[in-house]
This record gives structure tokens, sequence and C-alpha cells, in this order.
């Protein structure tokens, strides 16, 4: 089978360019623009880097990133999207009784769900990990609150025409279904950092352990198993990269990328060697981890070989008592900057900032809407993004971040686990 080939988005010249000029957004200007210029070069800079990563070449967008430590801003992009949504756009609804495109406030809701994906096609390397710095903590504590709102809001509902809702209610369920599509993209950034938790700094473990409780977190969302539903007429949708398909068959036995990342996420932080010093397993935690092995069937085994590990850690874990953690070691860590400094900054302005964006972002002007529009059909060519759906490569045998590729069968791997076509 012929290969297809992508030309890329962008020169090493337009590389450099859109990365010196990356700044943080201001929550006042979101939708404005100059920002949807911002995102514009945002969203080319990501379909780069995804092209780069799944060609197994020279990462340049990545490289660039690093060396103008610019990663940080891509965190601050997706928390001042979080912030805006909580704040302002609810003050934002009651503006207006019903606008005839919600065009603008939709794509505001769309550019954190950029950031993070292109956060975890970054993550995938340890000096992404280590650019982070202390910046990490506050992206555990998104993520965490990602995962959280998941399994909170529990199974997806089947979706409905967009044709019966009003604007309101179709922005509303757009935006529960981005909120969903970041929760899971949060769950591949969380595996991302415990592969790379030496490049993390040490409060990083703490939060992870002690703060947040991630392994549960992870447990409850594979008991919850949030991807996978039944329609309307009783078929099995499985969700796999943003994308919910029907599995008929052997193809329901399948296991697909987030399901596998959340497993072995599970298992690194598990299996890591410092979980002692981090971790007390008492009754409760160990009644809630004890539970995945029924997860843990033959069919799961076979596509995915490390968890074999996990399910012996697991049977070990249900007769066993473990002893109590040792005394943690004492960490300073960082407070969490992006968030409160948004709110601070802007807490006595929401209202003032949720009656300038109506007028933007709620413009009847079909000119305005059909200009933005245009400018952005550029960054989202449809066969570009086709054949970039695939995101980056994961070895065949584990589902990991994948950095070489069989001379004979093409299939990535990641090093310890090879892949044979036979």
């Amino acid at each position: 089978m012929t290969e297809t080939i992508i030309k890329d988005v962008l020169t090493v010249e337009e590389i450099a360019f859109y990365v010196k000029t990356i700044e943080p957004s201001d929550i006042v200007e979101l939708g404005s623009s100059s920002w949807f210029e911002s995102h514009e070069r945002l969203q080319k800079l990501h379909q780069q880097a995804i092209l780069e990563a799944r060609e197994l070449r020279e990462e340049n967008v990545k490289d660039t990133i690093i060396l103008y430590n610019k990663i940080p801003v891509l965190l601050h992009e997706a928390v001042c999207i979080s912030v805006w949504k909580e704040k302002v756009l609810p003050l934002l609804v009651k503006t207006v009784s019903e606008p005839e495109s919600v065009f603008i406030p939709y794509m505001v809701l769309f550019h954190e769900a950029t950031a993070i994906e292109f956060l975890q096609t970054l993550l995938y390397h340890s000096d992404s990990c280590e650019a982070l710095g202390e910046n990490a903590i506050e992206l555990i504590d998104y993520c965490a609150s990602a995962i959280t709102r998941i399994i909170a809001e529990g199974k997806q509902e089947v979706s409905k025409s967009s044709e019966t809702l009003s604007g309101f209610e179709d922005l509303e369920h757009k935006q529960r279904t981005i909120t969903f599509n970041i929760g899971m993209k949060c769950i591949s950034v969380i595996g991302c950092m415990t592969q790379n938790i030496d490049s993390l700094p040490l409060s990083a473990t703490s939060r992870m352990f002690s703060t947040h409780d991630i392994p549960i977190l992870l447990a409850n969302i594979i008991e919850l198993q949030p991807w996978i539903k039944k329609d309307s007429s009783g078929k099995t949708l499985k969700y796999d990269d943003c994308n919910w398909e029907e599995m008929k068959g052997e193809a329901k036995m399948k296991v697909t990328r987030t399901e596998a990342k959340t497993w072995l996420a599970l298992r690194h932080l598990l299996l890591d060697p410092r979980l002692p010093a981090h971790y007390d397993i008492n009754e409760y935690r160990k009644s809630q981890l004890t539970k995945l092995q029924c997860f843990l069937q033959e069919s799961i085994l076979d596509q995915l070989p490390p968890l074999v590990e996990l399910k012996y850690w697991l049977a070990k874990l249900a007769v066993a008592n473990f002893p109590p953690a040792s005394k943690q070691p004492l960490i300073l860590e960082v407070t969490p900057q992006i968030r409160q400094i948004l709110i601070q900054r802007n807490s006595k302005r929401w209202k003032k900032i949720a009656k300038k964006q109506a007028e933007v972002m709620f413009n009847k002007s079909e000119d305005h809407i059909m200009g933005i529009i245009k400018s952005l059909n550029e960054a989202y060519n449809l066969d570009t993004l086709e054949a970039l759906a695939v995101g980056p490569p994961t070895c065949t045998a584990c589902g990991e971040h994948a950095s070489k590729k069989c001379s004979r069968c093409k299939a990535p791997y990641c090093g310890r686990y090879r892949f044979i076509n036979v």
C-alpha cells in the first residue's frame, strides 16, 4: 500500500516566526480578529508537530517551542479558556435572547482543546516535560479536574441532531462534547507525564499521588469505561481520537488508544519504585484498585503485554497487606499561578468583559462571520486534517510512543516491544 505523502504545513522559517510570536491570550481579547490570527497560528503549529512526530523525523516545532520556552504558554491557553467558560460564558449567554450564530464562542471553546492536544503531542518527549518546570503542577491540577469532570458526568449521551437545537442549546451540546474530548486528552497527558516522571520536578510526583490521587482517578475511569456507549438503536460505539465508531464482532474487543493510555498510565504509577514513599495503600485504595482485576482479561493482555505485570501486582495486592507509607519527604511545592493570576486580574470585571465580548461573539453581520471562516480555511484544510487524524505513532505492541519503525512491515514500535509481521 502506498503511503500518503503530506506536504509540510509550515516551513522551518515560518515555524520559528510563529513560535516567537506566540503570546498568552488575554481573556478580554478572546474572539477578536487578532485572537483568531493567534488561534490560526497555533493550529498550524500543532498540525506541523503531528506531521513531524508521525513521520519520525526531526521535530522542529517541538525543538523550537522548547528553545523559546513556549510550553508554559500552551498551558496558559488551556487554563485561560477554562477560566473564561467558568466565569464569562454563563454571563455572556444571558446578554442575548437567541443568537443567530454561535460560531465564535464555539471556536473559543475549541481553542482549549487545540492547546491541550498540542501539549499531548509535545509531552511524549522527556525534554518537553522537563521544559514544563514548575508549571507541571498546574498541568496536573488542570488534568485532574478534567478527568474528575468525566467521572462526575458519567457516560456520554447519544448525540442529538444540531438541526433540532436552538443556538444556545447547540453551543451547550458542543461544549459538553469538547469538555469530554479534553478530559480524554488529559488522560493521555497524564500518561505522558507518568512515562517521563523523572523529567518532572519532585513536587509533581507528590501532586499526582498525594494531592489528586491519580491512581484512583484512573481506576474510576477504567471502571466507568467512558469510551464505550450505546446509540439509540442499541449499536455499540467506541471512542477513539475524538470520534465514535461502531464496533461489530471481534472489533468490540479491540482496545482503543484512550483505553490503552489509561491502563498504561496506571501501570506506570503503581509500578513506580517511588510509590511506597508517596502513596499509602489503605483499605479504601486497596478495594478500589483490586476491582480492576476483572477487567484484565486475556483479550486486553494480548493487546497490551505490559499489563501482565500490573495484573500480577494487583493479585499480590489483593492477598497482601501493604505496610503504611514511610514518612513522606518534605517537599516545597510552588503554588499554581496561571489560573490564580487570571482570576485575580479580572475578578471585578467579569460582567464588563461579557458585555464587551457579546458585541463581538454574537455579531449579526454575515460578512464578519464569513471573513473569519475564510481566514481559517487554510488552517482547517480538510485534506490535511484527515491525513493527520491518526496522530503521533504509537507502539503496536504496547500503545506507548513509538520512536522506531520496523524495516520489514513499517509498523511502529517503542524499542522494548518489537512488532513482527509474519
